[in-house]
């Protein structure tokens, strides 16, 4: 699954400024540049709720995968800071200009800081307190998005993560991805269709691939069948299940469904 990594993007040395012109945010007063990168075409997942244990990992339990150009910088300020003055600092600048909130959660709300930092981020520096953490999601009409994670490490200081991804795919805002996981957790994918909206329905595209016994497009079948079998009859009711096979494969992922509002 694909995460922000930093190993797969090259390292920029620069200063804070220049770096924040980028993103079009100011670091927080003192704010320290740790590393910052870069890196065009890069298949990035965008975290719309919390992090919950998935099989044997972690993962958020609705993303949105895009293909984009990426950046990001991790800033650390010192200890005396307070943890809601550095939130609020970014959080109205990341709101400005029309932006609206996909998701934002903090301290227990969020999840495990261990599995965000570790398992999602992929940066041990941004290990801290579960308590003492803030995530925030952002898009704006230009589908850029930023993605903010704070929290205070042991040692007192506080980290920031600000990354932001450009979607260089096609711009039909009707076929957004609002969901997408894999087609395997039925656990997950029911309480995503349970939550849904009264009157909302949602098309479901599924993704597989060829096996020695199966083509991809009956492997995909075999998908859906055991899906709707999970979620049961009352929820089938609000899904549409399309096989795409392994057309999907690169910009979707294999064995993962991805749900897409359907119109009211």
């Amino acid at each position: 699954m694909v995460r922000f990594r930093g190993i797969f993007c090259s390292l920029l040395l620069g200063s804070s400024a220049s770096f924040a012109a980028l993103l079009d945010v100011e670091p927080y007063r003192d704010a320290q540049l740790v590393k910052s990168y870069s890196k065009s075409e890069e298949l990035v997942e965008i975290p719309l709720s919390k992090i919950r244990r998935a099989g044997s990992g972690w993962e958020p339990e609705s993303v949105i995968r895009l293909q984009g150009k990426y950046f990001s910088s991790l800033y650390k300020v010192n200890r005396n800071a307070l943890l809601p003055d550095v939130y609020e600092h970014y959080r109205s600048q990341m709101l400005s200009s029309g932006r609206s909130v996909l998701f934002e959660c903090e301290s227990r709300s969020c999840g495990s800081s261990n599995a965000w930092a570790n398992n999602f981020f992929q940066d041990y520096l941004l290990y801290g307190s579960d308590s003492s953490q803030y995530l925030l999601v952002v898009q704006d009409q230009q589908d850029i998005y930023q993605v903010l994670y704070i929290n205070r490490r042991g040692a007192g200081d506080v980290m920031i993560r600000l990354d932001e991804v450009k979607s260089t795919e096609g711009q039909d805002t009707s076929i957004n991805i609002v969901a997408q996981m894999d087609v395997n957790d039925i656990p997950r994918i029911r309480r995503f269709i349970s939550s849904l909206p009264a009157g909302q329905n949602v098309v479901g595209f599924v993704t597989s691939e060829k096996s020695n016994l199966f083509t991809s497009i009956e492997a995909g079948d075999r998908l859906i069948s055991q899906v709707s079998a999970g979620i049961g009859e009352r929820l089938q009711s609000r899904v549409r299940f399309i096989n795409l096979a392994d057309l999907g494969r690169e910009a979707l992922g294999v064995n993962r469904i991805s749900f897409v509002y359907v119109r009211r």
